[in-house]
């Protein structure tokens, strides 16, 4: 599961992926329990598992015979940690085991894995339940049982709308980030704290779309339960937009965040609408009024003055800036202090803040924001535009040396490295 959930880091921002597909429930989700966190599934048992678990996991040795290439559910709940339950389709119902079956729960059960077979307790067909815990397959037993499944938790049959793999899905409980997020991802870039924050402010479920089995296959989507709370809400009405960034940030750069804007005033008035709904307007127009009162000057006065067309934060060999692309080139100025510290993350969001914007100056098109050491820094720093194959009209672009998500308006691109 560590190899996937790289991907977690798409949530530090928000965008929507392809239009919805209607898609039949396979009766395997059945079997997966409503409290479930992560639900996967896979065309092809066998490929799923090389993509999602270690080659020494008990699910990876097991020698599940004709078995392998059947369609199969991976699900993780949490007591104490994240506890796994594999579904395997064994074919029609049938009360008793066939010989395919029988043998794979024997090696299963020598192998020190607990056991499961349904018989007809599904629909149309029989599975066999395998998991490292046997109250895990208890918990499944009942759900089945009760007929009670992931299909009942809030928004997951609305999510599966958007399954559109071929290979598989995966789909991801946002609000249970804080269980799936292992504890290094992107540690280096966010902590931990934020990201789960960001996740879960994302989105209802993330949905992974499996085009085929290798890690440069993986479309990605957001379901947002219909609320304007999640950011995935607030980026799906807006335009994709020129992006200069590639050509301006340093060459060694590790981190990149970057905002093009077709319309400033468009997203923010879609970010307060996503404030309001959390109840934390109130909030962001105390913390405006507070800004205005302390430096003399109107934040939206003052994005008005520079029409954003994009905002870019980035780090590199220790230097962090807050890049502003203004509607109008900034004329040539020597650096000076900011007049408006913290006035980028207050309207845009707090993704943007960097630990000192206490000064600013002028690079290209560019209004830059940082100390004094990492604005100069960024000027004098090589350049090269080393975001290949990354299209210049974006929605957003989250890029470190370990992952890259973007949107092109149309469509979100996952990369994995």
């Amino acid at each position: 599961m560590q190899r996937i959930l790289l991907i977690l880091a798409v949530m530090a921002v928000a965008a929507c992926g392809p239009g919805p597909r209607p898609s039949e429930s396979s009766p395997l989700y059945g079997t997966v329990p409503s409290r479930s966190v992560a639900v996967m599934h896979f065309s092809h048992c066998s490929q799923g598992l090389a993509l999602m678990m270690d080659s020494t996991s008990l699910f990876r040795t097991l020698d599940y015979g004709r078995m392998a290439d059947n369609e199969a559910i991976l699900s993780y709940g949490y007591s104490a940690g994240l506890v796994p339950l594999l579904c395997v389709d064994a074919g029609r119902a049938a009360d008793d085991t066939s010989a395919q079956a029988a043998g794979l729960l024997r090696r299963a059960e020598l192998s020190g894995l607990k056991t499961f077979y349904t018989a007809r307790m599904l629909p149309k067909r029989a599975a066999v339940l395998l998991s490292l815990s046997q109250a895990a397959i208890d918990e499944a037993v009942q759900h089945i049982g009760a007929g009670t499944s992931i299909l009942d938790a809030p928004g997951f049959a609305e999510a599966m709308q958007l399954a559109s793999g071929g290979a598989g899905e995966i789909f991801l409980k946002n609000g249970a980030a804080r269980r799936w997020l292992p504890a290094s991802v992107l540690k280096s870039y966010i902590p931990r704290k934020d990201l789960v924050s960001f996740i879960a402010d994302a989105a209802q479920w993330s949905v992974l779309n499996l085009r085929g089995y290798g890690r440069r296959e993986i479309g990605v989507s957001f379901h947002d339960g219909g609320g304007a709370r999640f950011l995935s809400h607030l980026f799906a009405g807006l335009e994709a937009s020129d992006s200069k960034a590639a050509d301006a940030v340093p060459a060694s750069s590790e981190f990149v965040l970057d905002l093009p804007l077709a319309d400033w005033r468009g997203y923010y008035d879609a970010y307060v609408e996503c404030l309001d709904v959390r109840s934390s307007l109130s909030r962001h127009k105390a913390h405006l009024a507070a800004l205005r009162k302390q430096y003399a000057k109107n934040p939206l006065d003052w994005a008005k003055a520079r029409s954003p067309r994009e905002i870019a934060l980035v780090r590199w060999e220790g230097r962090e800036v807050l890049m502003l692309r203004p509607e109008k080139r900034p004329k040539s100025v020597q650096d000076a202090q900011n007049p408006c510290p913290g006035f980028v993350p207050a309207l845009f969001g707090s993704a943007f803040t960097i630990a000192d914007d206490s000064c600013m100056g002028a690079y290209g098109d560019w209004l830059v924001y940082g100390s004094a050491e990492d604005v100069d820094a960024l000027r004098e720093a090589e350049k090269e535009r080393f975001l290949q194959g990354i299209p210049r009209k974006l929605k957003y672009l989250f890029w470190t040396k370990e992952l890259q998500i973007y949107s092109d308006g149309k469509n979100t691109f996952l990369d994995v490295n």
